[in-house]
C-alpha cells in the first residue's frame, strides 16, 4: 500500500476505501463514485467497508479532525454486518458519504497521517462543517457546502449506466420483457421521508392519479415500490385496473429494478427522491415528477426548501417534467455526470 503521496503516484496503483454506515442510499453513492474511479484509473483498487461510526465522531466531527485518540467505532447497529477495515493499514484515497460519517473520515485520516500516510478524503453530501476540513467535498447544487475543493453535482450520485439498464433489461423475465410490445410507462413510488409522511388522502389521491393515466391512455403501469411506500398502495391501485394494465414486483421475483427503466416509454418519479429522480434522468426518456402534496407558487411539486431547489434546477434544464396526466413522446435532456465529475475529483486531487 502507498504511504506517502508522490509525484509519480499517479503511475502507481492506488488504494481506495469506500466507508459507510450501511445506509442504502449513502452506501450506494460513495461506491458509485468509487467505481467510476475506478473506470477512469482501472489499475487501482477498490475495497469497501461498513462500519458503526462512534457517537463522538458523529457529534464533533471538527475535533476528530485533529485529536490522535479520537474514537472511530460505536456500538454496532442491531442487524448491521458490520466489516471493519484492518488496524493499522490505511487507504491512499478515503470515500464517505452523508453527515454520520464525516467525522469517522476524518478521525480516520487523522490516524493516518500520523502514521505518515497521506490519506486524501473525499466525502459525498454536506458534512456542515467547512469544506476546508477536507481534501474534497462533492454536494448536490442545492445544498449549502462552497469552497475551492468543493464539486457540485446537479443530483445524487449514482452506479446506473445506459449500458448497464440494458443489460439489466435483457436479463427481465418473459413477464417484464413482454410488456415492450405494449405502450408502457415505468412508475417509481416512494413514500415516507424525514419531511412528511404520507397521509390516506395522499395515498388515495396518488392512486387516483395513476389509475386516471391507465384507464384513459390505455397505458401499462409497470410500478416500482420503494420500502417507503405506504402499505397498502400498491395493492390499491392494482385492485382498481385491470390486470392487463398494471405490472408489478412478486414476492420471490429477483428485483426488476434497474431493468424495468428501459422497458416504459417513459418514467414517473414521486417527488420526494433525489435519488430515484437522478437515476431516472440517466435514460434520457421523459422523466415526469409527481408530488404527494398540493403545488404552490414557489414549488410546482409541492416540496420545500433543499429538495424544491433541486426539482426547480431540474425542471429549468429540461432533464424532467411536471406531471400533468399526459406522457410525452420526445426524449429529455440525459442527466449523466458522473464521470464529469470523476475527472474534476481527480485533477483536485492531483491525480489525474
Amino acid at each position: 500500500m502507498t504511504s506517502v503521496f508522490s509525484a509519480d503516484a499517479n503511475q502507481q496503483s492506488q488504494v481506495i476505501w469506500v466507508v459507510n454506515d450501511g445506509t442504502a442510499g449513502m452506501r450506494l453513492q460513495a461506491l458509485a463514485l468509487g467505481e467510476a474511479m475506478l473506470r477512469a484509473k482501472p489499475d487501482w483498487q477498490l475495497q469497501e467497508f461498513i462500519v458503526t461510526p462512534h457517537g463522538l465522531t458523529r457529534a464533533l466531527p471538527r475535533l476528530a479532525s485533529v485529536i490522535p485518540g479520537m474514537p472511530l467505532y460505536g456500538k454496532s447497529q442491531v442487524g448491521l454486518q458490520e466489516t471493519r477495515p484492518h488496524m493499522g493499514q490505511f487507504p491512499d484515497i478515503l470515500i464517505t458519504c452523508g453527515r454520520r460519517m464525516a467525522g469517522f473520515g476524518l478521525a480516520l485520516r487523522r490516524r493516518a497521517h500520523a502514521n505518515d500516510i497521506a490519506t486524501q478524503l473525499v466525502h459525498l453530501q454536506d458534512p456542515r462543517i467547512s469544506s476546508r476540513y477536507f481534501d474534497a467535498l462533492i454536494v448536490p447544487q442545492h445544498d449549502w457546502a462552497r469552497g475551492d475543493n468543493v464539486v457540485l453535482t446537479k443530483g445524487s450520485l449514482n452506479r446506473l449506466t445506459l449500458v448497464g439498464i440494458h443489460k439489466a433489461m435483457m436479463d427481465l423475465s418473459t413477464r417484464w420483457l413482454g410488456a415492450a410490445r405494449k405502450t408502457s410507462v415505468t412508475v417509481m413510488l416512494g413514500g415516507d421521508n424525514r419531511r412528511y409522511k404520507i397521509t390516506p388522502q395522499m395515498a388515495d389521491e396518488m392512486i387516483e392519479k395513476l389509475t386516471k393515466l391507465a384507464r384513459e391512455n390505455n397505458m401499462q403501469l409497470l410500478l416500482i415500490p420503494s420500502r417507503r411506500t405506504p402499505e397498502g398502495l400498491v395493492e390499491k391501485l392494482v385492485s382498481a385496473l385491470p390486470k392487463d394494465s398494471v405490472l408489478t414486483p412478486e414476492k420471490d421475483e429477483k428485483n426488476p429494478y434497474p431493468g424495468v427503466l428501459g422497458l416504459g416509454q417513459a418514467v414517473i418519479v414521486t417527488s420526494d427522491s433525489v435519488n430515484m429522480v437522478s437515476e431516472a434522468a440517466i435514460t434520457g426518456k421523459p422523466v415526469l415528477v409527481l408530488g404527494w402534496r398540493p403545488p404552490n407558487k414557489s414549488s410546482p411539486t409541492g416540496e420545500t426548501r433543499r429538495i424544491a431547489a433541486f426539482h426547480k434546477q431540474m425542471l429549468a434544464e429540461g432533464h424532467t417534467a411536471i406531471f400533468d396526466g399526459t406522457v410525452p413522446s420526445t426524449p429529455f435532456n440525459r442527466l449523466d455526470e458522473i464521470d464529469g465529475i470523476t475527472q474534476k475529483l481527480l485533477s483536485l486531487l492531483d491525480r489525474g
